[in-house]
């Protein structure tokens, strides 16, 4: 059964950042730059000016979201989108440009939908030849990339689109670290030849997929949690599940097309649909060994599995030459 949606219900993206024509020296950036934090929350509106070293604002200058993104060329962000941009205005070549590590370095939540590596229809940001990209958030610190934020232009579209896209080449490599996802229809969506590592992330209350990998691109997710997917209540976008608002599929973790992966020492719990799913023989072509999974912990699912090979003592995952998967067992002692 063939699932791909990619099709999205947006073609305006608020929060993020164009990347703009720069110079031959800061095109290859390669260079760390640093996403302060803020204090958006429930109950509070957005804010560009607080007082200085408060609300997150780690640079002490009292400039935190898109007023840090164009004030100076220090690297420092207030935005994630414009971090893994070009940068703008004063900041002009100072961001990573879809080439380098971003470090969210103070707690926050970020309304916006995050593009990593090449341009996608309908959605703002990107680049036509990126680099390696790691986007994580330094130990102890709380990111959450949200759709919703009271008070923020664009929340009930942006519960109509993916909150994290990754499009890249297949001789590139992204990182996920310490991220959290929720709200969207789909935490993370990672298409064409995308390479990703997924590690110590959570992706929460994502309607249709919490990780979604199509095309032919490569996860592993490692470390992660998963929760609650295809359940959610907004009273802009109504209740799901529903009769009216049916998650589709609304499964945890989903392989589709020519997609491989490998899911280790994960939680995936609440989904509506499967826990954990391989859908990459739906064309006819049996492919089951294109996903490991071992060592996860699969609670309240529907199913917990679907379509997976999985070998409950399996210790590690390791593909052999001809492409298949190969289960590593622990010895016993």
């Amino acid at each position: 059964m063939v699932r791909k949606h990619f099709g999205l219900t947006m073609s305006v993206i608020a929060g993020g950042v164009a990347v703009a024509a720069i110079s031959v020296s800061s095109a290859f950036a390669n260079h760390p730059v640093l996403v302060e934090g803020n204090c958006n929350g429930a109950g509070t509106a957005p804010r560009t000016a607080v007082t200085p070293g408060t609300c997150g604002d780690y640079d002490g200058d009292g400039r935190v979201g898109t007023a840090e993104d164009t004030d100076e060329a220090d690297r420092v962000f207030g935005t994630i989108n414009a971090a893994l941009g070009a940068g703008t205005g004063a900041a002009m070549g100072s961001g990573a440009n879809q080439n380098g590590s971003v470090t969210i370095v103070a707690s926050g939540v970020y309304p916006e939908i995050v593009l990593i590596g090449q341009p996608v229809g309908g959605f703002t940001g990107g680049t036509p030849t990126p680099g390696n990209v790691t986007l994580q958030a330094a130990p102890g610190v709380e990111a959450n990339i949200d759709a919703v934020l009271a008070g923020e232009p664009g929340t009930t579209p942006r519960q109509g689109a993916p909150g994290i896209i990754v499009n890249m080449p297949s001789n590139r490599q992204v990182v996920i670290r310490n991220i959290t996802s929720r709200n969207w229809t789909t935490g993370i969506e990672v298409i064409g030849n995308s390479r990703v590592a997924i590690n110590t992330s959570r992706f929460e209350n994502n309607t249709n997929y919490g990780i979604h990998a199509i095309d032919s691109s490569r996860v592993a997710v490692s470390n992660s949690e998963v929760h609650a997917t295809g359940f959610r209540l907004n009273p802009a976008t109504g209740n799901f599940p529903s009769d009216a608002n049916r998650p589709d599929p609304g499964s945890g973790i989903e392989f589709e097309d020519r997609s491989t992966g490998t899911v280790f020492n994960t939680v995936v719990t609440g989904s509506f649909g499967a826990g954990i799913s391989d859908e990459t023989d739906a064309d006819g072509s049996p492919r089951s060994s294109n996903v490991c999974v071992a060592q996860v912990n699969v609670f309240d699912n529907n199913p917990n599995f679907e379509g997976v090979a999985l070998r409950a003592r399996a210790s590690s995952c390791v593909r052999d030459s001809d492409g298949d998967f190969r289960f590593k067992v622990a010895k016993r002692k």
